[in-house]
Parts: C-alpha cells; sequence; structure tokens
C-alpha cells in the first residue's frame, strides 16, 4: 500500500480528518517513508547539515566532549547520537578524539537510526576506526548505568508537531480530504479537552503554538537517563526561546521549500525547536549545567578560528578561500550561526 492510500485510510477512518502531527508521521518515520528508506543528506539531496558543510564544526564539538569526558567521566561510558545522518559528525568526533586511546576504548557507541540505506553508509565511512563497539539502536531504550554522553544535530526538529491557533477560542488544524478534486487540505477544529486547553494557556501571547508531544517525551527520557546516570546533553537545531508569530512547519525538497502536500513521503517536513519549553523540562532535574547559546557562540568560544587558521597553512589560496566560506557558513549570524543553537545539559 502506497503512503497516499494509507494516509488516505487514516483520514477516511477519522471522519475525514487526521492530526497534523499524525499526517506528518506517517511521512517520515513509518515504513517505506522518507526518513526509513530515502537518503535526504547531501548537495545533490534535500539537505545539508553543518557536518557536512566543514570537518571543523565535528572537530570542534569532539575536543567539548573529551575536554568534558576528561574532567567528568575517565571511565567507559555511552556515546549516543540521535539520528547520525551519513555518520560524518561521528567520524569528525573520532578523529579529532583519536590521540586519546582511552577516550576512544571506553567508548560504547550507539546510534539511534531506522534508515538502512544511512546504516550501511554509516557502517562503511566508520569502518576506518576499526570499532567493534558500534551498536544500531531504533529507540531511546539505554539499559546501560554508564555516564552517557548523547549528542543531536538537526534531529528534533524532524519530529512531528501539532498546530493551534486562538480567534477567540483556540482551534486545532487537522488534514482533509477532497475525493472529487483529489487534494488534500487544511481544517481547524475547535479545541474542548481541558488538559489541553491549560497548557496552551501558556502561549497566549501570540495566539498560535505548535506543540511536539514526540519532542517532550523524547527528552524527558533523555534528562531522566542523565540524571540517574550523569552525563551530557548536547541538542543542536534551529528553533527558538520567545514566542513565535508564526507557523514555523515547511517542507523542503532539493533544497527548496514546497508545500506538506508535495512528494508525500519523499521530502523533509520539519518545523522550529521551542527550546523554552525544554530549558522549563530540564529545570525540574537537578543538573550542574543548562546552557543555550547560538551555533556561532558556541563553536566561536570552543576554538574554531584557531581550528580554520591551523587547516589553512599550506594550502593554495582556493582551497583557503574554500575553508573561509565554510566557516562564514557555519558562524554567520545572518545564517547558520544565529539560526542554529545548542542546548547543552550536564
Amino acid at each position: 500500500m502506497s503512503i497516499k492510500k494509507k494516509i488516505l485510510y487514516k483520514i477516511n477512518k477519522n471522519g475525514n480528518k487526521l492530526r497534523v502531527d499524525k499526517f506528518i508521521s506517517n511521512l517520515l518515520f513509518k515504513k517505506n517513508s522518507y526518513y526509513t528508506s530515502q537518503n535526504p543528506i547531501g548537495s545533490k539531496n534535500d539537505y545539508i547539515t553543518s557536518p557536512e558543510i566543514s570537518q571543523m564544526f565535528g572537530e570542534i564539538l569532539g575536543v567539548y566532549i573529551l575536554n568534558y569526558w576528561l574532567k567528568n567521566i575517565t571511565s567507559e561510558f555511552n556515546l549516543i547520537e540521535l539520528g547520525p545522518g551519513r555518520g560524518t559528525l561521528l567520524q569528525d568526533i573520532m578523529r579529532s578524539t583519536k590521540s586519546n586511546k582511552i577516550f576512544n576504548l571506553s567508548a560504547n557507541i550507539k546510534l539511534l537510526e531506522k534508515n538502512k540505506k544511512l546504516i550501511e553508509i554509516q557502517k562503511e565511512i566508520l569502518s576506518n576506526f576499526k570499532m567493534n563497539n558500534i551498536e544500531w539502536i531504533k529507540n531511546f531504550e539505554i539499559k546501560s548505568n554508564l555516564p552517557s554522553i548523547i549528542y543531536a544535530n538537526e534531529f528534533f526538529d524532524c519530529l512531528p508537531v501539532r498546530q493551534f491557533y486562538k480567534n477567540i477560542n483556540w482551534f486545532e488544524k487537522f488534514i482533509s480530504y477532497n475525493h472529487s478534486k483529489d487534494i488534500f487540505s487544511l481544517i481547524n477544529k475547535k479545541v474542548t479537552n481541558k488538559k489541553l486547553l491549560k497548557k496552551l494557556d501558556n502561549f497566549n501571547i501570540n495566539q498560535i503554538a505548535e506543540i511536539s508531544y514526540d519532542r517532550t517525551v523524547l527528552f524527558k527520557n533523555l534528562c531522566k537517563h542523565i540524571y540517574k546516570n550523569k552525563g551530557l546533553i548536547i541538542l543542536i537545531d534551529y528553533g527558538y526561546i520567545t514566542p513565535i508569530k508564526n507557523f514555523t512547519l515547511q517542507a523542503i525538497s532539493r533544497h527548496k521549500k514546497t508545500h506538506i502536500f508535495d512528494n508525500l513521503g519523499l521530502q523533509d517536513i520539519t518545523s522550529y525547536v521551542n527550546f523554552d519549553e525544554l530549558i522549563n523540562i530540564a529545570n525540574k532535574f537537578n543538573f550542574d549545567n543548562i546552557s543555550y547559546l547560538t551555533q556561532r557562540d558556541f563553536l566561536i568560544s570552543n576554538g574554531i578560528i584557531q581550528r580554520k587558521e591551523i587547516l589553512k597553512k599550506k594550502l593554495s589560496n582556493e582551497k583557503k578561500e574554500l575553508i573561509e566560506k565554510q566557516f562564514k557558513k557555519l558562524t554567520d549570524i545572518k545564517s547558520m550561526g544565529n539560526d542554529f543553537k545548542f542546548l547543552i545539559i550536564y
């Protein structure tokens, strides 16, 4: 059964309506859907991530992780990546930390990945490190009581959201389908659930809200795991802490914005991460540190300028210009430097 037929079945079963988050989930995470069957990352595919832009990104993150381990763990631990993509980020982290053999030998690597195509790419890339302690997992169910270092780059943004707006009363957006015209459309349904209405009262300022229960459930599990076993969480994504003025849900295909009803199951669908909500969750735990900063501030404060100058030595002018372009893309306030945020918890 095609993805479209599966969605139509669920829409018809639910009175010609389907919640936005359930619609997204079917397109992205179910069998033969976008994240389980496609290879989305790369200049010739749908989008490109910071690790794919420059090795400097992963190297700076790797040194930060190593320094944390040296100060706080110095023993066997879990190194967990959520959504490792092509494996480029882990590759750069392991290369930048290989001088410390104890760190490498102490790391039990766990990769949360459901895409079989990407797993094969990851295995090929990581085979150069000859590591036997790599495990691929489909869900965040870590039974180990060892300290953990958990990181995720552009992972939380893909988790589905529900959309609400207020016009005297609160309404939620649903997906509907017109069989005679063969088109999907958005319809609005009044919210009556008291528990949900109480939660929506926190969004009264701008009269709109995007809520992702998948994000909050996963993040709570990450926090519980770190609180119990100690360690570090690093989340990197585009997002906000001040209330949004417009809905942020978007679809991307071949690096261009499209509509969520286009290319069903063949394009990326994302939304901005509400870091304020995640910080409020983290505040309920007794963590030593909760830091929120831009990608630019993190990379510069941890040595990317110095790393850039080291890489440029003995290179041709053409390659020096390329490194400068990569640096600018990662750190410019008009680009990824300000759009992407780091949430660091330990």
